[in-house]
């Protein structure tokens, strides 16, 4: 019988802070957000063994000292105008450029976010949003770009309108020991986001990373993160 996971015991609460007045959502830079809005993560988790990031991530972590706060940052701000997150991975000892047709190799960010934080409910409603973003994606053999997804939410009750990803704003920086990533994801393309009428959000996040695994806001596998609304942790936006 496996155990139940630690997190699965905690329904868990969060601040998210507004982002500061003089932040360009439109040209988000990945230190735009101070470490104030830093969001946790549970713990660095191991990927699961059927995943094809699996062996070469226990080969290459072989033998390293990894701290999680050296190797993850995630930051997270609202606007009115929609919601705002940058993430660093770094202790990476190659950058790494991935193929358009080969990304379930890919480092990626898979972002779930509910804008009415409804959690009487399993399975996700019209207002629960999957999104899949990868950093480095192939451009040119010596150039990468960022590019976004949205993704659907197994055994979902309904869907939200159609999401233009070409509405959000990306940007990429390839770094010496990784990368950093940062997004906006506009109001429009949200449905139910209204910061002022509803201050409260549901969202998980799972990075999953080449080198060293994932790092996950509470939880994962077993548990169906990327599905059910219900395990996502709450954000007041304050």
């Amino acid at each position: 019988m496996s155990s139940i996971p630690l997190g699965f015991m905690f329904r868990l609460r969060f601040s998210c802070r507004r982002a500061p007045s003089s932040l360009d959502p439109r040209a988000l830079a990945p230190e735009a957000l101070d470490a104030s809005y830093s969001a946790p993560f549970w713990s660095q988790i191991e990927l699961a063994e059927d995943s094809p990031l699996a062996a070469r991530a226990r080969n290459r972590a072989k033998g390293r000292e990894r701290t999680n706060a050296s190797l993850f940052d995630f930051r997270l701000a609202w606007l009115p105008t929609g919601l705002a997150f940058t993430t660093v991975v770094a202790g990476k000892s190659e950058q790494s450029i991935f193929l358009p047709t080969r990304l379930e190799h890919a480092d990626s960010i898979r972002l779930c976010l509910d804008t009415r934080d409804v959690k009487e409910s399993h399975r996700a409603s019209r207002f629960c949003h999957r999104f899949v973003f990868y950093p480095t994606v192939a451009a040119s053999p010596t150039e990468s770009r960022p590019i976004a997804q949205w993704a659907p939410i197994n055994r979902a009750k309904a869907s939200p309108s159609p999401v233009d990803v070409s509405q959000f704003a990306l940007a990429s920086e390839r770094r010496a020991d990784g990368y950093a990533f940062s997004a906006f994801l506009p109001s429009g393309a949200l449905t139910g986001y209204d910061a002022e009428e509803f201050n409260r959000i549901g969202l998980h996040y799972i990075v999953f990373d080449s080198e060293h695994g994932a790092f996950a806001l509470q939880h994962y596998a077993p548990l169906p993160a990327e599905e059910d609304p219900s395990l996502w942790p709450s954000f007041e936006l304050t």
